[in-house]
């Protein structure tokens, strides 16, 4: 049995993937969801809600909200950043966690040159090709072609750089193209920072080819539905999810080979820009350090001009896209990764049946 413990809100990336791949690793494994509150319980409550820290334990979460617990112990996370900051790694050191697991190799980097003494060791994430299935794609002919963006964390994701290629490939919005458009999508609970979104959308003269739209993140496949192209440049990604959701779905996705995009096969799923440059991170940008990766504009551009002149050759690469991400990247293939890796270093009892992997399917 795995003790999984994490959070499970929709609009948070690490809720998104944390129930998604508990519902995958439980087809393999016997797994108990639990939540941090569940920490705090006295230790009859936790052996009534079914944790038994005889088992392997992996908290999946923030090093910040890392609590030490009895047993075997391993801590699954990320980071947007080429390091961490000091109190995260005190708190993994402190822990007693005796292996950490992050979903791609820029993450391992940034957490063992940052001071993690544990082993650390790359298990990379999927996506959900149910919630996320392709969609056969038919634009009417006076239908502007679109463009999708994501601003909800601040500029990490480059939507600004988006918007400065999209008048680069397309003019101004006086004399430039007409039939384009470029959607920027937002979330609710970011109101103080949309704000001011919403000032650039109501000014007078603003571009109306510009849309600026709060959706809710429990429903991102309308989102991307309305896209024919998403943009999604991200200066960094702990693994990438709405770039891979996306693709999941057909439409074809313009990003950089880096941090959480770069699992060595990006352009299998993606549309690379290979331009860019590293820069520093900024203060402000919540809990990421050292540097990240900013696209070049102009070579933006040219991919989004590109799709835009080249609509069925974009579609045709958005559909390979698709099979690539269901052939090699779901959930599944990412529960399957985690139990063969379980079961690769966790050191077993004489007893075969302790073994949460493979040995553990052969005794079910």
């Amino acid at each position: 049995m795995i003790n999984w413990i994490g959070y499970y809100v929709e609009y948070d990336g690490y809720g998104r993937y944390s129930s998604r791949i508990v519902r995958e690793l439980q087809k393999l494994v016997q797994v108990k969801p639990a939540t941090i509150p569940h920490l705090d319980m006295p230790p009859w409550m936790q052996e009534q809600e079914g944790l038994d820290w005889k088992e392997l334990t992996i908290s999946f979460m923030p090093p910040y909200l890392l609590q030490a617990v009895p047993g075997r112990h391993w801590l699954y996370s990320m980071t947007e950043g080429s390091r961490i900051p000091d109190e995260w790694v005190d708190k993994i050191n402190d822990s007693g966690v005796e292996r950490v697991l992050v979903p791609c190799a820029h993450n391992a980097d940034a957490f063992r040159t940052s001071g993690v003494l544990a082993p650390v060791d790359v298990c990379c994430g999927g996506t959900d090709p149910q919630e996320f299935s392709i969609v056969p794609r038919h634009r009417r002919e006076n239908e502007p072609y679109t463009f999708l963006t994501i601003a909800d964390r601040g500029y990490r994701k480059g939507w600004d750089e988006v918007r400065e290629a999209f008048y680069l490939a397309f003019g101004g919005k006086t004399h430039g193209r007409q039939d384009v458009r470029l959607i920027i999508k937002l979330r609710p609970r970011d109101a103080d920072y949309n704000s001011h979104f919403k000032m650039m959308a109501n000014a007078i003269g603003a571009d109306k080819r510009v849309l600026w739209q709060v959706s809710d993140s429990k429903d991102m496949r309308r989102v991307y539905l309305q896209a024919d192209c998403v943009a999604l440049p991200s200066r960094s990604e702990g693994w990438g999810m709405p770039h891979r959701e996306a693709a999941s779905m057909g439409i074809p996705v313009i990003t950089q080979q880096y941090s959480g995009m770069d699992d060595g096969n990006t352009d299998e799923w993606a549309l690379v820009v290979q331009d860019g440059r590293l820069e520093k991170i900024p203060e402000e940008a919540d809990g990421a350090l050292g540097e990240w990766r900013v696209v070049d504009k102009d070579a933006l551009a040219e991919k989004m001009e590109w799709c835009y002149l080249n609509p069925g050759g974009a579609s045709s690469f958005g559909q390979r896209a698709s099979r690539w991400i269901r052939e090699n990247q779901t959930y599944a293939h990412a529960a399957r990764n985690l139990v063969e890796l379980i079961d690769g270093k966790i050191q077993c009892q004489e007893d075969d049946g302790f073994r949460v992997g493979r040995t553990a399917l052969q005794m079910a």
